[in-house]
């Protein structure tokens, strides 16, 4: 019904209002909050991304896309350990994905246009971290599975993110 209708566009519009607010009070204007930094942490980025481009096509407000893009620059090296969590792309960029054919492969560079999981603090997999903050807590070495594995789960939302972005303009 237009009530139900009406009902998650107020809810959705709330959600991305307040991603828009994380990204606002953010040093970095990236909407990411420590708790954020998890697991996938550029997954998180990236699913917000979506969230705020969709919003934006909603409602046409441009602060959306202005927000979505901080997001899409953090997953691109603007953020704390100034990574380009994308292989392939930018002055620093993983090397030593967890990806077992990129590293089976005997050519030194990764298979380009992977995201990387990113920073997260549980450095599950026992590697030598240079940090335990949230956002700096991850390490670009082949026995980081935990902050650089390499999944569709991380790609997807990020193909969509660029996708959508390129045909804003």
């Amino acid at each position: 019904s237009s009530e139900d209708y009406n009902q998650f566009l107020d809810r959705y519009i709330s959600l991305a209002d307040t991603i828009v607010n994380q990204h606002q009070q953010s040093a970095y204007a990236v909407a990411m909050e420590n708790t954020d930094f998890v697991w996938g942490s550029n997954s998180v980025a990236l699913n917000k991304a979506f969230i705020l481009l969709q919003a934006q096509r909603l409602t046409s407000d441009e602060k959306y896309k202005t927000a979505a893009t901080g997001l899409v620059d953090y997953v691109l090296g603007r953020n704390p350990t100034d990574f380009s969590y994308l292989t392939g792309f930018g002055d620093k960029t993983p090397m030593d994905i967890h990806h077992r054919p990129s590293f089976a492969d005997n050519v030194a560079e990764p298979i380009p246009g992977f995201v990387a999981g990113g920073p997260q603090p549980g450095q599950q997999d026992g590697c030598s971290y240079p940090s335990n903050v949230n956002a700096k807590s991850y390490l670009d070495d082949w026995c980081s599975y935990s902050t650089n594995e390499v999944t569709i789960n991380w790609n997807a939302p990020l193909v969509y993110v660029l996708a959508s972005l390129h045909t804003m303009q």
